[in-house]
């Protein structure tokens, strides 16, 4: 098993190519015995990618690029407030030498204003485009520039385009100062992050998997949308290879379709918030989109806000900024955003809009139809969980009464518990499980001499995701979830296994998660008595419910991400729809890694989150390695 970049997965591969020779060589010079060669005629080779460039062909994650995404956007996060201070360009170059993943995906995460990639040169006249950019920022009452280049940038003449080259064009063309950022070896560094520690270790179990696969080539384990997966090492090695090629001969655009249809809708959006005079599309007349968020807020719902703002702008429409979530539907409180507005939301948890569960009453929601009138509103946005949902449900249902609602309504996802609907992963879910997880990090790291297990109570409402992916990314002993609830007999099996694991391991530290709606009889208080009362002498027990901590705190890169994803695809729906005079209600989902939007009727098709799952998860199948891997098992007799 080999985990390493395409070098190492190589040299592996060619090894077992050539064992077979070498093992007649070891045997020849009597270094084996031949009945040992005999015994082993095959290598078996399985692999997974480790590489914070993500440049890696057949998978759409490496191990290690998210967490190298974090140092980054931590890093811009904080330049951001210096620059803002000093109104000054700050250059930062990251790495990447053949693939701007990094480079593409921090800029939209962290709002910058320009971004240079490998695959993707910049027009020739680019330093006057980026001068001019930077001039048109300032007369708007912008104060700080970012611009973020991979340190394998070219330009078309296949140039290396370097942080430094960038700082003397400003100056030298523009008169501009600007600072020079190279972050270099920082962003291998630090504590891996949620995704990166959750995907490895799925990793892990799929490489141990292919070594018994049967399959005669050797494998690579990969994600592919959404899903672990393995494909041939060999083939993945050489598209891999061939993007790079393609790099070195000038021929970007075979570069750029090797990073698939994804990459190059994200180098669209980026180049959209660098050149705000581009549109989306022409609309034929101009529209009034509503913006609102409901529902409790989500890490990443300002990154959505920003993304229709500013690409809706783009387009041509006036956006309707609606505050304080329903109660501003109701009140009639909004007003018309402005360019400007969004330019440093999207390192901000919460809503900058506001957002709220209040419930409009039977006599509200004619109000709201006269605010719509009043408003002129071709259609309305919606980011938020599932109280926001049902607000939304309520105007669908009252379009027979008020004309004012016969108007594209579309919902974004955004939910730390990812219960939404035909959505995998929901805006906020990432940051709550990098929280969780530095908070079970902080806990475990308190255990001092005394042996001693930790129940920890999450949050997820009827979902389990977030106690099944922490207890997967933190090694914890046992989970549970509503999907699998809880009894009796399992409490009795789990409090003797980990005694059991305390006494023969050897061991310090024992984690158990609980979601908080796993079983409303076998409460935290109760499972942390039951573990306190049976484990004796072995461990003592200390428990910990995070509440609302989960809920808060700077959005995390991927969160953002997907926001500025499942943005524009609201976004790309409505501006259609009101061209057309459509008026569908829908919603955004995700599943399988594809984006794409429902209907408004497909929500019977799904489990309603506020009440126990009646349907297997997606996530479910991999709650079977948590004890598995957690605890070490027990040989049957006479084994």
């Amino acid at each position: 098993i080999v985990i390493g970049g395409d070098g190492s997965l190589s040299g592996a591969e060619q090894l077992r190519a050539e064992w077979p020779e070498l093992l007649e060589e070891l045997v020849k010079q009597g270094d084996i015995a031949s009945e040992l060669a005999a015994r082993h005629p095959v290598l078996t080779v399985s692999g997974a990618v480790g590489s914070i460039d993500n440049d890696m062909a057949e998978t759409d994650m490496t191990i290690g690029a998210d967490s190298a995404l974090h140092r980054i956007v931590e890093a811009v996060d904080a330049i951001v407030s210096t620059a803002y201070s000093h109104q000054r360009t700050f250059i930062v170059e990251v790495m990447g030498r053949n693939c701007g993943y990094l480079a593409l995906m921090s800029a939209l995460a962290t709002g910058a204003s320009w971004c240079f990639v490998p695959e993707n040169p910049p027009e020739a006249d680019w330093p006057e485009q980026l001068v001019e950019h930077i001039r048109a920022n300032a007369r708007t009452g912008r104060r700080v520039n970012i611009i973020i280049a991979a340190e394998g940038a070219r330009d078309r003449e296949n140039r290396p385009i370097s942080a430094m080259r960038i700082q003397r064009e400003l100056e030298e063309r523009g008169g501009i100062e600007a600072r020079v950022t190279i972050l270099g070896h920082v962003q291998r560094g630090g504590t891996p992050s949620a995704f990166d520690r959750y995907m490895s270790l799925l990793f892990g179990v799929e490489t141990v998997r292919a070594l018994d696969s049967g399959r005669p080539e050797s494998q690579l384990a990969v994600l592919r949308r959404n899903r672990i997966a393995t494909v041939p090492l060999t083939e993945a090695v050489r598209k891999t290879r061939a993007a790079g090629e393609a790099l070195k001969a000038g021929d970007f655009g075979a570069a750029a379709r090797a990073r698939g249809a994804d990459w190059r809708t994200m180098v669209e959006i980026q180049h959209i918030f660098s050149r705000c005079s581009e549109g989306l599309v022409k609309p034929k007349k101009a529209m009034r989109i509503g913006i609102v968020t409901a529902g409790r807020a989500a890490p990443g719902m300002n990154s959505a806000v920003r993304t229709l703002i500013r690409l809706g702008m783009a387009a041509g429409c006036e956006m309707l900024a609606i505050e304080e979530g329903p109660a501003g539907l109701i009140d009639g409180r909004a007003h018309r955003a402005e360019w400007m507005e969004p330019e440093l939301w999207s390192s901000f948890g919460g809503s900058r809009l506001g957002a709220g569960r209040r419930e409009p009453r039977p006599g509200e929601i004619g109000g709201i139809a006269a605010n719509f009138r009043q408003w002129r509103l071709d259609g309305l946005i919606l980011i938020g969980d599932w109280g926001g949902y049902r607000l939304l449900n309520r105007l669908v249902a009252g379009r027979a009464r008020h004309a004012e609602f016969r108007i594209p309504l579309i919902a974004v996802p955004a939910s730390i518990n990812n219960d939404l609907p035909g959505c995998e992963h929901s805006i906020g879910c990432d940051t709550a499980l990098n929280t969780i997880l530095d908070a079970v990090d902080r806990i475990k790291d308190s255990t001092d001499t005394a042996k001693r297990t930790y129940v920890v109570e999450v949050m997820g409402r009827y979902s389990g995701y977030l106690a099944a992916a922490a207890a997967l990314a933190s090694g914890a002993e046992i989970v549970y979830t509503p999907e699998e609830g809880i009894t009796l007999d399992m409490l009795r099996r789990d409090v003797r296994r980990l005694t059991a694991a305390f006494r023969s391991e050897n061991r310090h530290t024992g984690l158990l998660i609980r979601s908080e709606n796993a079983e409303e009889n076998y409460t935290t208080d109760f499972i942390a008595a039951l573990f306190e009362a049976d484990g004796g002498a072995e461990f003592d027990v200390r428990k910990a419910v995070l509440g609302p901590l989960q809920q808060g705190g700077r959005p995390s890169p991927l969160d953002r991400i997907y926001a500025v994803r499942y943005a524009c695809c609201a976004l790309r729906a409505m501006l259609k729809a009101v061209e057309r005079s459509e008026t569908p209600a829908a919603f955004v989902g995700m599943e399988q890694g594809g984006i794409q939007l429902y209907p408004w009727s497909a929500l019977r098709r799904f489990s309603d989150p506020w009440r126990r799952p009646d349907r297997a998860r997606w996530w479910q199948d991999n709650l079977k390695w948590v004890s598995l891997l957690a605890i070490k098992p027990v040989p049957p007799e006479g084994a």
